[in-house]
């Protein structure tokens, strides 16, 4: 579908580009996943729309927004977030609702812990566990970046984008979508640094987000798949248990990429959420 480009600007500079779409309602940020774009959120975006005004941003390293020679941290894209969030505070009358996706789960989780929640409005989480790394208290990381070693081979692995791209989505999808669309997200994968992203991995896969988490206070809502390729599913549910206010949501049968194997279940639930005004429960 047609949209309109533009752009926020980082506090070192850096661009990060976004679009707009939707009218009225409270402002919903969507923050991919690593490697994504976007794009990865085209079958919802027209959808929450209708009730919500939609910034769908690409990270930094990502889609079209900069690639700096410096930044390779969760906490950086954090900040990045904490842009935009404070970008919007003098546009928006109502604090965004913040849903981040797999990476973008911790890219929300370092800003809780940079900045604290009272900015936010809401926030919803992807298929994402509290930590990736496998740890002495804790064994329901991911499924294949757990360790030094298996770190190093997905960065090995990025030495051919192209076989790369077609086996991540092989991994993250059990219900395929249609090849346009997976065309898309190959496409918006391929743009990105093979060695960027190496770093970026190196950083976001060993944290522990656990202590974070019982520290967010506002309402969430906590969405995974019970086949993900990524993540045990009690690792993804693991989050709503931690946090305080937050409701788990699994979707049965699908992967880690559940907003594009069940977009009208994905859209509904996430559009209703958005939509109740949880003060008056």
């Amino acid at each position: 579908f047609d949209a309109t480009m533009f752009h926020f600007e980082a506090n070192d500079g850096c661009k990060l580009h976004y679009e707009l779409h939707g009218e009225s309602g409270p402002p919903l940020i969507l923050i991919h996943g690593w490697s994504g774009s976007r794009r990865y959120f085209d079958l919802n975006i027209q959808h929450l729309a209708k009730t919500c005004r939609v910034y769908a941003v690409d990270l930094r390293f990502h889609g079209e927004s900069d690639r700096t020679s410096h930044g390779f941290h969760v906490h950086r894209l954090a900040a990045d977030l904490h842009s935009i969030i404070t970008c919007l505070a003098g546009t928006e009358r109502a604090k965004p609702v913040v849903l981040g996706s797999s990476l973008g789960c911790a890219v929300i989780w370092a800003y809780v812990e940079l900045y604290g929640d009272a900015a936010l409005g809401k926030c919803v989480f992807v298929d994402q566990a509290p930590s990736q790394w496998a740890l002495p208290d804790w064994t329901l990381g991911s499924k294949g970046i757990y360790d030094a070693a298996s770190l190093a081979n997905i960065q090995a692995a990025l030495g051919d984008m192209s076989a790369f791209a077609d086996g991540n989505a092989e991994c993250c999808l059990t219900i395929p979508p249609s090849e346009e669309v997976l065309a898309v997200l190959k496409a918006e994968t391929l743009k990105c640094d093979p060695q960027i992203l190496g770093k970026l991995m190196a950083d976001h896969a060993p944290k522990d987000w656990r202590a974070v988490l019982k520290r967010i206070t506002v309402p969430c809502l906590n969405l995974y798949g019970t086949k993900s390729g990524c993540f045990p599913e009690a690792g993804c549910a693991a989050v709503g248990e931690l946090i305080p206010d937050c409701r788990n949501q699994p979707f049965d049968g699908c992967n880690h990429w559940l907003y594009l194997e069940r977009p009208t279940l994905f859209n509904e639930i996430v559009a209703t959420f958005v939509a109740v005004d949880h003060r008056q429960q």
